[in-house]
This record gives C-alpha cells, structure tokens and sequence, in this order.
C-alpha cells in the first residue's frame, strides 16, 4: 500500500496538472513520508511544485506548538516561510 503522498512525490505524472498553480497542503502532524519526513517539507523539495501555503489543526501543523491558536492573519511555517 502507498500514501497518496509518496505517490505524488515518486511519479511527476500525477504531479503535471499542478504544473504553474499555487499549491496549498491540508495536514497535521501525522501528515508524513514512509520514511518520517512531514508531507509539508517533502512537497516543498519537489523543485517542479509551487507550495504556496499550508493549512493545520490549531494544535499545530507539525505538532510542536499551538499554530494560530490565537487568530492571526500572519503566521509563518519557520522552515519554509509560507502562510500557515
């Protein structure tokens, strides 16, 4: 069985219709790889994959602290410095 998630990072065919768009990642700190890499930062090494923004629990996209538990238009992934 694979993730979605490996499926779209081993075949750049599934990768084409997202070709020039801006791209958003609905995850949770669950949200990751086989091999443990958060989906957040392994759809951001794909160098044909326009991430744009990213959106997560109040509890934390990468479970590490409370991501915009109080509301806050401008919150940013730190490793990636995207919109969160």
């Amino acid at each position: 069985m694979k993730f979605g998630i490996e499926r779209l990072i081993e075949e750049p065919a599934l990768r084409k219709p997202l070709a020039g768009r801006r791209v958003a990642l609905l995850a949770h700190p669950a949200s990751v790889t086989r091999d443990l890499t958060h989906s957040l930062d392994a759809l951001a090494a794909l160098s044909d994959l326009r991430l744009s923004a990213a959106l997560g629990p109040q509890h934390g996209l990468r479970g590490d602290k409370q991501d915009n538990m109080i509301e806050s238009p401008d919150y940013l992934d730190p490793v990636h410095h995207i919109p969160v």
